[in-house]
């Protein structure tokens, strides 16, 4: 057996997960789930994953609390790449480029949140695995390949959040164009504002919003998607 033909097979027991984790009031499948539904299939295939890191970079972020309270973090970031190998015939092999990011108060601990969350997103990206719309793993009710929407949503709200479904009927065409307006500049700095307000680290934030609107940046977000956003963040303090 080749290295991809193993691959796939791995591919293959990687499913069945349940949401494991929980973080600013949604929940989500951890990197050791995913990793202990494979590893017994990777040794019984001797099929190997390394990963690589270079040296990277860091800074630190100071800013304030909700509460007036003054925080410095480390941010770290920095190029990695993983090799399959197959353990059989060892020449075989693939490398993928990846990247870390991470943000803690410590640098160490930053550093080893940056390497958890790239694993976790590597493997399920590179396994082929669910991670569309409301978190990386959500398991729709729906019919095959129909597209979700929120009453099939999995997100997990805090208490206090209400959901409210509100069904818009079909607007008529019109010769203003149907790209929804991209999120404002006044949008963005609130957004990041509360971040830093509720001290969100970069790990828990992009797993925010992706499991929220399946987006990895917020540049990327409509400005009603930005004005959710804000109400959220908000109402989570």
């Amino acid at each position: 057996m080749n290295l991809y033909q193993k691959i796939v097979e791995v591919r293959k027991v990687a499913e069945g997960f349940t949401k494991d984790g929980s973080s600013y009031g949604y929940t989500y499948v951890t990197g050791n789930q995913v990793l202990s539904k494979i590893k017994d299939k990777m040794n019984e295939l001797n099929l190997l994953l390394f990963p690589s890191t270079k040296t990277g970079e860091h800074h630190t972020h100071a800013y304030k609390t909700a509460k007036g309270k003054d925080v410095l973090d480390f941010v770290v970031k920095g190029e990695m790449s993983y090799t399959w190998i197959n353990g059989d015939e060892p020449s075989e092999r693939e490398v993928i480029s990846w990247a870390y990011y991470g943000q803690q108060d410590d640098i160490s601990k930053a550093f080893g949140s940056a390497l958890t969350y790239s694993e976790r997103y590597f493997l399920l990206k590179c396994l082929g695995l669910p991670t569309d719309e409301d978190d990386p793993d959500a398991k729709k009710d729906g019919p095959k390949g129909s597209a979700p929407n929120a009453s099939q949503s999995s997100y997990n709200r805090p208490n206090n959040q209400s959901t409210q479904t509100t069904s818009q009927p079909p607007q008529p065409a019109s010769n203003a164009s149907a790209i929804p307006e991209k999120v404002s500049e006044p949008q963005l700095k609130m957004i990041g504002r509360l971040k830093n307000e509720r001290k969100i680290t970069d790990d828990d934030y992009r797993e925010l919003l992706n499991a929220k609107f399946s987006l990895n940046s917020t540049k990327d977000l409509t400005k009603k998607q930005a004005s959710e956003f804000i109400k959220y963040l908000q109402e989570s303090a």
